[in-house]
């Protein structure tokens, strides 16, 4: 964690490659996510809702809970694993100290929606699966974006 106490990434050039080169892979695993999600559960709202909830019109059966946990589980592994090492390195930015706690704070809410959107579907519904969907979305764009403005930041040597 070297990159975190030290004044200026572009003053070492190993550990710039090092950090580039993982943001690199950060959005390369943020990118394979969404279109893993989008296989397994479908690319629109309806999918998403037929693949959880089930759909007689379909015969398609509703996803079981153990297999719902398993996902949602393995999921959150990662997405926060991605969140603490793009958010470290997100504070050493001259973002104002508003922006980042903005961004944060929809991130980690998105982070927790998605699970809890999928988990309450059978209470709540196909709204809730929406939810999930939506947050599950909004939180690969918000990483991928503040990813893409890191590596920027490193590449120019602002970082």
């Amino acid at each position: 964690m070297k990159f975190i106490a030290s004044k200026k990434l572009s003053d070492n050039v190993t550990l710039r490659a090092v950090i580039l080169w993982m943001l690199i892979t950060l959005m390369l695993a943020m990118g394979l996510s969404l279109s893993a999600k989008r296989i397994d559960f479908g690319l629109t709202p309806d999918a998403w809702i037929a693949t959880v909830m089930g759909s007689e019109a379909e015969f398609v059966d509703p996803l079981l809970f153990s297999d719902l946990l398993l996902g949602i589980h393995t999921d959150l592994f990662g997405l926060i694993i991605t969140f603490i090492l793009i958010a470290s390195l997100y504070v050493r930015t001259s973002r104002t100290t508003s922006t980042k706690i903005t961004l944060f704070a929809i991130l980690l809410i998105t982070l927790l929606s998605y699970p809890l959107g999928l988990l309450t579907s059978s209470v709540f519904g196909a709204i809730a699966v929406v939810i999930g969907l939506s947050s599950f979305i909004l939180f690969h764009s918000i990483i991928i974006m503040m990813a893409m403005d890191l590596l920027i930041a490193l590449i120019r040597r602002r970082l």
